[in-house]
């Protein structure tokens, strides 16, 4: 598949079937499109997705990406923020496009930042057709000034997070269950032993949310 033109940095993972519906893999701070490719194998075995990874616009030194700035306090910069969501939805739209994908069928998988931007894009109030599905794994949501979410838009939400995550502290990840769960959502949420990282046993119940979706 090309990249689109002017938008963001594709891998184009490709699928190991048929692969007529979207899988969308979002990275996490300081990694690339090239980094959660390796799980696409494993978390779709029968190849019912396409599967694609953008590339943050953001270029760090000396290497990796990341899908909005912070301060030295860790604020959120906002424009970027924004930036990167409007981003996002201009590539799903331009990769639905190209290969023929519904983007109301679209599962879309964040790790850390990327799950950030996962939530961002999913349920942002000015995103005319929800994804179908999400993951939001090792992350957090955003709260960012002018950006609303409607919290109820995507209704299968799998949440997984580690007790022991030095970077992304487990209470982010309790507050995204939360936090939906107070709009009325119920989010399918998971702590694990590790740390910020994908276990075994994480990746074989994301695959298993996957299969079900």
């Amino acid at each position: 598949m090309e990249e689109p033109q002017g938008l963001l940095k594709i891998n184009s993972v490709g699928s190991l079937g048929p692969g007529d519906r979207l899988l969308v893999l979002l990275h996490g701070f300081g990694a690339d499109e090239n980094d959660l490719a390796p799980l696409v194998q494993h978390i779709d075995p029968d190849g019912r997705f396409t599967s694609v990874c953008f590339r943050a616009p953001i270029d760090l030194v000396p290497f990796g990406a990341a899908w909005y700035e912070r301060d030295d306090d860790g604020a959120v910069d906002a424009e970027t923020f924004k930036s990167s969501v409007r981003s996002i939805d201009r590539t799903i739209d331009a990769v639905c496009a190209a290969g023929n994908f519904f983007r109301s069928e679209v599962v879309l998988i964040g790790f850390s930042q990327g799950c950030a931007m996962t939530l961002a894009v999913g349920l942002w109030e000015e995103i005319t057709i929800a994804p179908s599905a999400m993951a939001c794994l090792s992350g957090m949501l955003q709260d960012i000034p002018d950006f609303d979410y409607n919290l109820s838009a995507v209704s299968d939400i799998l949440i997984q997070h580690g007790t022991l995550d030095p970077m992304v502290d487990i209470e982010r990840g309790r507050r995204i269950r939360d936090v939906l769960t107070e709009a009325g959502n119920e989010p399918h949420f998971a702590e694990y032993p590790m740390g910020h990282e994908i276990s075994n046993a994480s990746l074989f119940d994301l695959r298993d949310w996957l299969s079900t979706i």
